[in-house]
């Protein structure tokens, strides 16, 4: 299972650098799943991963005139306050196991089948989504709308452990006004610094496999060159229903694990 788990780590970086984001969809079950790592630590483990490879791979970025850092600000700060409180008071304050509606809850469970619900509802608008973007990178949006969109975002991705590139490549697209290409280079940027910030904000660094991390991040990174070039090969709007569609594959894959064969 864990030879299966390296090499689905190539595939998670390949995600980061083709999709801006997708890898932690991938990484949290990954670990979860093949490593057999609880899902609180694989979150941590997911954060500190997605966080490095995310910055490595939006460097280009910056010198390509494809980083809006209005929305950078505007969609960036709010998610990042609000996704360390919750990694640093809310998520340690959940019990393991809880009542729900007067059924028996496992905090594991619980953050998995949200994150796969996520998954579904991120998956569907992106294949749904009508071939019409915009074409400039300062075309006009709402700046409160971005703002609201960013302290949900943050929150959610702090409850999961996800960097939230499902999340954030649809927002930026639909509040922020970017193309698919141009929501992919600012959702590499935003989602490196909140990653890290989310992993520094965990209560669980110290349970954390310091040589287990640098090699899967090792692999990772090559994936993620081979996405980075990808990318470039791709048209914006051949992206979008690829990514749409690995999505909610993911999510049924998640949810049925879960609820019917776990």
């Amino acid at each position: 299972m864990e030879t299966l788990g390296y090499l689905l780590t190539i595939l998670i970086g390949l995600l980061i650098g083709l999709f801006g984001g997708g890898g932690s969809i991938l990484t949290v079950p990954v670990l979860v799943y093949l490593f057999a790592i609880p899902a609180s630590l694989s979150t941590t483990y997911s954060l500190a991963l997605v966080g490095i490879t995310s910055l490595i791979a939006a460097s280009p970025n910056v010198f390509n005139k494809k980083m809006s850092y209005n929305r950078i600000l505007q969609f960036g700060i709010p998610s990042i306050i609000s996704l360390y409180l919750v990694r640093a008071f809310l998520l340690p304050s959940i019990p393991t196991e809880f009542l729900l509606l007067g059924f028996a809850i496992q905090k594991n469970m619980a953050m998995l089948v949200f994150f796969s619900i996520l998954m579904l509802f991120s998956g569907v608008y992106m294949i749904r989504q009508k071939n019409r973007e915009p074409d400039c990178i300062d075309c006009p949006y709402k700046s409160l709308v971005l703002i609201l969109a960013g302290l949900v975002e943050g929150f959610i991705t702090g409850i999961v452990g996800a960097g939230g590139g499902f999340i954030i490549v649809p927002v930026l697209m639909i509040f922020g006004k970017l193309n698919m290409k141009q929501a992919v280079a600012n959702s590499l940027f935003i989602i490196g610094v909140k990653s890290l910030i989310g992993f520094f904000g965990s209560s669980d660094i110290g349970d954390l496999n310091l040589i287990f991390l640098v090699k899967i991040f090792g692999i990772a990174l090559t994936g993620m060159f081979i996405g980075m070039r990808l990318n470039k090969k791709l048209d914006s709007k051949q992206l979008k229903p690829i990514f749409g569609y690995f999505v909610v594959g993911m999510g049924f894959l998640i949810l049925g694990k879960e609820l019917i064969f776990s």
